[in-house]
């Protein structure tokens, strides 16, 4: 396995103004990128592809993000994006390993919360 197949993150944003420098910036912190955007694409690709972890808009033009956050695998961190934290707050409590970050976001913060949610999950593995 190389290693961008073992960092493999899925960006689920209809939005190419917010997809384009979040992608870019998680390729130059060593992550490859799978992007969706739309919720059917996001599920073809969580079906396809062996992700680390997800990020998602919860408000897509088709569909909702909700049905790509319930579909990841509940060992892979999924980081929300959305402007509107209600929306967020049940689907943290239904899916562990779901955290929130509100629009506008800052880049870093969504990098730093990834490797943390990512470092959190190995550590889990490595005592299951």
């Amino acid at each position: 396995m190389s290693k961008d197949a073992a960092r493999l993150v899925l960006v689920v944003e209809d939005d190419v103004s917010v997809r384009r420098p979040l992608v870019k910036f998680l390729e130059m912190h060593g992550f490859a990128v799978v992007t969706a955007e739309t919720s059917d694409e996001g599920l073809d690709a969580l079906k396809k592809n062996r992700l680390v972890a997800a990020v998602v808009d919860l408000r897509l033009r088709r569909g909702s993000g909700r049905d790509v956050v319930v579909a990841v695998p509940a060992d892979v961190p999924v980081i929300i994006f959305s402007g509107v934290p209600s929306e967020s707050a049940e689907l943290e409590r239904l899916r562990p390993r779901t955290r929130l970050i509100e629009k506008p976001y800052s880049l870093v913060l969504l990098v730093e919360t990834l490797e943390e949610m990512m470092a959190e999950s190995g550590s889990q593995n490595l005592h299951s």
